[in-house]
């Protein structure tokens, strides 16, 4: 009986680690997922405060909400999906207890058959006298096995009792767990809900204010606008410079004829392109803490949705003091300084090249070779809006790529 016990505490410890750890693959993913966008709302939220602190633009603080507005739609979603996991869980909890409740009484009722036939034999009653009344060895070896065999059911029927008994407690402890799990899943949407509601109240009034002033808005689209166009001119002639500048180089003690559509690679810079490009899609982030402030691409003016605007990268907002980094192996290509003195840090990679944007200084120079992460330098802090942020560009040659398919979750 002792062993049987000692083998019972055993038994119970293993099934009590096994529900601790009950948690799916699923939930850890959303759990994990809703972390990270926790993560980018509370930074959002900080960028948020310094706008309005220092009083920064209201173009700035409209496109900050939206970005916050899609976080939190997104966290909202996530939460929505634990709960309808949750819910899931429940019915199969529900379901796998009636399915014990039931198994538990058929042992029951085996068990209590079990007695009473021993009780009708008179096994119970005096075990030696059952064995002495055989009326040959052959019969007391026969009685003697089913007095084994007896004993041996008897345990075992109490043994998976006792399994089934603890396996429903434990799993009615789990159900009552998963409840409350998907009660505060639920009072959580509320609140995120309720801070949605908030934020949008707060981004009409914004376009509400910033729309009485039209023409001092309009006027500030139009600078920033200019000021686009003429750093990715600037851009697209350095680049192309770049290119040639190189291929005259190689080609010159090659003797080859020049080409003009990108460049001339040699061996190792074409096993680096080749290795840039399978990495795809899971490159780095140009900063290591930041949130994607506008994105590649045509998008619509948040005060005049009809009018469009276009950026030719990523913008990532981030914190005051931050710096750049290269997301992949490379050598430095060219360090361009603005007629403002802001600067920028192209790095190649065979024949791709990420240009990082809106330096205040650098910690490179051109030729260097560069790593993943490595430094290359400050942002630029802006002292009217209080923005730090990073304008990141990716070409392939002269090609424009857009940045976002292939940066991780950019």
């Amino acid at each position: 009986m002792k062993r049987f016990w000692s083998f019972l505490v055993v038994f119970l410890t293993v099934c009590n680690f096994s529900f601790a750890q009950q948690k799916t693959q699923q939930q850890r993913n959303l759990e994990k997922r809703k972390e990270e966008i926790a993560t980018e709302i509370a930074q959002m939220e900080r960028l948020l405060q310094q706008q309005v602190r220092l009083k920064g633009s209201a173009i700035d603080q409209i496109q900050l909400l939206d970005n916050k507005r899609y976080a939190l739609e997104s966290l909202i979603e996530l939460t929505a999906n634990e709960v309808q996991l949750l819910q899931r869980q429940i019915v199969e909890s529900n379901s796998r207890i009636e399915d014990l409740k039931d198994q538990i009484e058929v042992i029951k009722q085996d068990y209590q058959k079990v007695i009473v036939n021993s009780y009708k034999r008179k096994v119970e009653k005096n075990k030696w006298l059952f064995l002495l009344a055989a009326d040959s060895f052959k019969d007391a070896r026969r009685r003697w096995n089913y007095l084994l065999q007896y004993a041996s059911y008897r345990t075992t029927q109490a043994e998976r009792l006792v399994r089934k008994q603890e396996e429903l407690q434990q799993i009615s402890a789990s159900l009552e767990d998963q409840l409350k799990q998907k009660e505060e899943k639920v009072e959580e949407n509320r609140r995120q809900q309720t801070v949605l509601i908030a934020d949008r109240e707060k981004q009409e009034l914004l376009i509400a204010n910033a729309r009485k002033q039209e023409r001092a808005y309009r006027r500030e689209l139009a600078d920033r606008d200019k000021e686009r166009k003429r750093i990715d001119s600037e851009i697209d002639r350095l680049i192309r410079e770049a290119i040639e500048k190189a291929n005259r180089e190689r080609l010159a003690k090659a003797k080859k004829a020049n080409r003009k559509d990108g460049f001339v690679l040699t061996p190792e810079a074409e096993a680096l392109a080749k290795s840039f490009e399978g990495n795809k899609g899971r490159h780095i982030w140009p900063v290591e803490k930041g949130i994607k402030s506008i994105g590649y691409g045509t998008y619509a003016d948040k005060l005049y949705p009809a009018l469009k605007h276009f950026n030719n990268g990523v913008t990532i907002a981030t914190e005051s003091g931050s710096k750049a980094r290269a997301i992949y192996d490379g050598e430095v290509m060219n360090v361009m300084i603005s007629r403002q003195g802001i600067k920028g840090v192209y790095v190649r990679h065979g024949d791709y090249i990420t240009m990082y944007y809106n330096l205040q200084d650098v910690s490179v120079k051109e030729g260097d070779k560069v790593v993943a992460k490595q430094s290359l330098g400050t942002l630029h802090t802006d002292k009217v809006s209080g923005q730090t942020l990073l304008k990141f560009y990716l070409y392939k040659n002269t090609t424009r790529l857009n940045p976002e398919k292939w940066v991780y979750r950019l």
